[in-house]
């Protein structure tokens, strides 16, 4: 749905996990926090 792949939960206590790299791109980054933030204001 927001086009983000490689993001997966923790084995035990579910959540997110998302590894960032130097070489991620900005434009990367910026997707996840905006996700991230409306993920907070759905669901936080």
């Amino acid at each position: 749905e927001a086009g983000l792949t490689g993001l997966e939960g923790h084995r035990s206590v579910g959540g997110m996990r998302a590894s960032l790299y130097n070489a991620m791109p900005l434009a990367g980054v910026q997707a996840l926090v905006a996700f991230m933030k409306e993920f907070e204001r759905r669901h936080g």
